[in-house]
């Protein structure tokens, strides 16, 4: 079978800020109407493309008003809609791979969790950070820090895993200052070193909550929780896929609903990790 071979430019991928409306695909524009009646501006949204060569792709659409965001996706079987208001967030979980971006919301309707989310070219992604602020609970012009403090253990971190020291600036998207840190490296491959990163993994402590965050040779994975939403952390076995056992120490941080997020431990990382865990609540 032959595979259809996608020959458009790299632009294509790219998400667009609409200008006009007549911009926006047509099946997008019924679940826009009340916002506009209300005063959204065309600015406000923006249009993310269907880059898959097959037939199956989605298309996604983000908007926001005030301090809501709606988010669309359009497949074979029409647009799904879904408001996101201040306090329906219980995380969200931001993933680059290259120039992919995915970013997926777990959402609180009343005890039950929805999970919605939208992919995007990285290349623009300066289009939707009203959208990624706004579900951050943060001002839609928020513009987080890009370095780092002087803090001794960040300075340690820089010597220890310059990748992790520059990915933990991801933290100040969820607050201004890192007030506690646990920095725990993973596996060593051996001779495989050359093919694959050591998984790494940094969990810090902000104001606002936890961030938790997992790099590795394809992507990076970060986890925002709330205080509200932890209801404990600990340091106990967890189920993990892929190679080695299946259930493994990990430090776990427990939340009012939802999966927990677990970061996989090894040997002679528990007793750092329980530490951590015991300052963190």
């Amino acid at each position: 079978m032959a595979i259809r071979e996608d020959r458009r430019p790299t632009l294509a991928s790219w998400p667009k800020r609409i200008y006009d409306w007549e911009e926006l695909p047509e099946r997008f524009r019924p679940a826009l109407e009340v916002w506009r009646a209300q005063g959204l501006p065309p600015g406000n949204v923006t249009y993310i493309p269907k880059v898959h060569q097959y037939k199956k792709g989605v298309e996604y659409v983000t908007a926001w008003l005030g301090e809501e965001v709606l988010l669309l996706t359009g497949g074979d079987r029409g647009v799904d809609s879904t408001l996101v208001r201040p306090g329906d967030v219980v995380r969200m979980t931001y993933t680059i791979q290259l120039l992919k971006c995915f970013v997926e919301v777990l959402l609180d309707r009343g005890g039950e969790t929805v999970t919605v989310g939208f992919s995007y070219n990285r290349t623009k992604e300066d289009q939707l950070f009203p959208v990624l602020n706004l579900l951050l609970g943060n001002a839609p012009d928020h513009r987080p820090g890009l370095t780092h403090p002087a803090n001794p253990a960040l300075e340690r971190l820089l010597t220890d895993s310059y990748a992790m020291y520059n990915n933990s600036k991801l933290c100040y998207r969820f607050g201004d200052t890192i007030r506690d840190s646990l920095w725990v490296p993973g596996r060593n491959y051996g001779l495989q070193t050359f093919r694959k990163q050591k998984p790494e993994y940094f969990v810090g402590r902000m104001d606002r909550g936890v961030v938790a965050i997992h790099t590795d040779f394809y992507a990076r994975r970060t986890v925002y929780l709330t205080w509200d939403r932890i209801r404990e952390v600990a340091v106990e076995e967890a189920a993990f896929r892929g190679p080695g056992p299946r259930r493994r120490p990990a430090l776990v941080l427990k939340t009012t609903c939802g999966e927990p997020v677990a970061l996989p431990l090894l040997p002679g990382q528990e007793e750092a990790a329980k530490a951590f865990a015991a300052r963190l609540l």
